[in-house]
């Protein structure tokens, strides 16, 4: 009889991934408040998913996506106003092959907002999003590592280095600050808001995964005397994940997402924008192991066959991060003796391969 020596393995099986492109159109208008509007300057915002949900064969994803409208007003000065729209959203994409146990991950951004003025107090928008989806299944697998009471045999194995998981969670985190601005500012209205996670850090203690980084908040606003301006602040902001057993020699996979924004003006007298970015911190600790993998077995004195089972995973699983500066000069007519108030950059990946170094 042949004995198999076998060793168990909690595996991320990779499920699938898609890329959806998301249509999602609303409408607006304009507060009594506000003159009316004669044409559009620009639109910017963010997207932002507060609940996600693996059904059968499909994705459940709800949001918003909050609009900012710069616009030339319709007035004899024509003076540059703005206003704020927050158009809600659920979309269920089809996905076949996945169940309610499996792993939703999600990454969203806007690639452009269309904007038409339907009339002087109504505006319609319409906002492309694409969403990239990874759907994974926790699952234990089974390995053969040696085979005993076969004298004789002779093996084909190829050593690997998998990344078993210890385990996944996710936590709730908040930053909150008020931003201050000039003392000679008074806030008629915000025009644009911009947020980046940056300097992403993880440490490890006793059954809990401790997540930092600062989020770059850009907000750009309009002051009663009809001047454009920018402020720039870095807000910190942390977090528990609870995951029992982690180590030190673990790895951490930790994502950011933006559940919920909150951007208003304090009053006048504090001369401040407060702020509040509701986070989700999603974690995922792997172990690095070698194995061997048998890939054939030979032995003149037994008749011995086995079966193999495909399974995708992750292996050689590594945190890396680069900056890529890009350099470029855009010729425009017609800008002499002026200033630039804002550039907005959305970045396109067309094409990701990976390379053997």
């Amino acid at each position: 009889m042949v004995e198999a020596v076998k060793e168990n393995l909690c595996i991320n099986k990779i499920v699938g991934s898609k890329t959806f492109q998301i249509n999602v159109q609303g409408d607006t208008i304009i507060p009594d408040t506000k003159p009316d509007i004669l044409s559009e300057i620009s639109a910017n915002g963010n997207v932002c998913i507060y609940k996600k949900e693996v059904m059968e064969d499909k994705i459940r994803l709800d949001g918003n996506v909050n609009i900012y409208l710069m616009y030339l007003a319709d007035t004899e000065e024509g003076r540059i106003r703005g206003c704020s729209s927050t158009i809600d959203f659920t979309e269920i994409l089809d996905f076949p092959g996945v169940n309610p146990k499996m792993v939703l991950d999600e990454n969203i951004e806007i690639k452009k907002i269309e904007c038409k003025v339907l009339n002087g107090r109504k505006v319609s928008f319409n906002v492309f999003l694409e969403v990239n989806v990874n759907v994974s299944s926790n699952e234990n697998e089974e390995i053969v590592k040696e085979i005993n009471n076969v004298d004789d045999i002779q093996l084909q194995i190829t050593p690997l280095q998998m990344n078993s998981l210890v385990g996944q969670n996710s936590s709730k985190a908040y930053a909150k600050e008020s931003v201050i601005i000039e003392n000679t500012d008074t806030i008629a209205e915000i025009l644009n808001t911009d947020f980046n996670i940056i300097n992403k850090d993880t440490k490890v203690s006793y059954n809990k995964v401790l997540a930092k980084a600062d989020i770059s908040v850009k907000i750009l606003y309009l002051t009663d005397e009809g001047r454009l301006k920018k402020v720039e602040e870095t807000i910190p902001v942390m977090g528990f994940i609870d995951v029992i057993g982690v180590s030190e020699d673990n790895l951490c996979d930790v994502k950011y997402k933006l559940k919920n924004i909150v951007v208003k003006p304090n009053s006048k007298e504090e001369h401040s924008i407060y702020v509040e970015i509701e986070l989700e911190i999603f974690c995922n600790v792997y172990e690095n192991k070698d194995i061997d993998i048998i890939q054939d077995m030979y032995s003149p004195s037994k008749n011995l066959s086995f079966e193999e089972t495909k399974v995708s995973t992750l292996i050689n699983m590594k945190n890396s991060n680069d900056t890529i500066n890009v350099r470029d000069r855009v010729q425009l007519d017609d800008i002499d003796h002026t200033n630039i108030c804002d550039v907005s950059v959305t970045p396109t990946v067309t094409e990701k391969n990976v390379l053997d170094r």
